[in-house]
């Protein structure tokens, strides 16, 4: 009866599994701050590049800062809106072109605006067609 006489055998975990577990809890710690670190970081605008502008029109390269002229002298861009439209926004698309979106009843357009030489041409329109 030599079982009743000995001490029961302690259990021990094996290496391989105890190394597991700890590995395994770092990957869980370092991959949880990395995400919410790209998080971060993509919210505060990082990682975003415009593309390269596509030139609109074919013409001579205009200096890179052109003098707006200020004062009672200064000439006046009127913008060709109809009944009940109205201006929702303004995007720099190059320099001094600006695109204006308008909305109105009949749907909304685009215009371009060549801010050196105060022209407003036609863009982009999206109203729909009356079959």
């Amino acid at each position: 009866m030599t079982q009743e006489n000995e001490a029961p055998a302690e259990y021990r975990t094996p290496r391989a599994l105890m190394a597991a577990v700890v590995g395994m809890g770092v990957l869980i710690v370092v991959g949880t701050a990395l995400l919410i670190g790209v998080i971060l970081h993509r919210m505060n605008g990082g990682g975003h590049k415009a593309p390269a502008g596509v030139p609109l029109v074919e013409a001579t390269p205009a200096p890179a800062v052109v003098p707006a002229p200020t004062g009672p002298g200064a000439p006046v861009v009127h913008l060709p809106l109809g009944v009940d439209e109205h201006l929702l926004g303004l995007t720099r698309v190059q320099d001094g072109l600006v695109a204006i979106q308008v909305s109105g009843p009949h749907g909304d357009r685009v215009l371009l605006w060549q801010v050196g030489t105060g022209q407003v041409r036609p863009g982009l329109d999206t109203a729909v067609s009356a079959p």
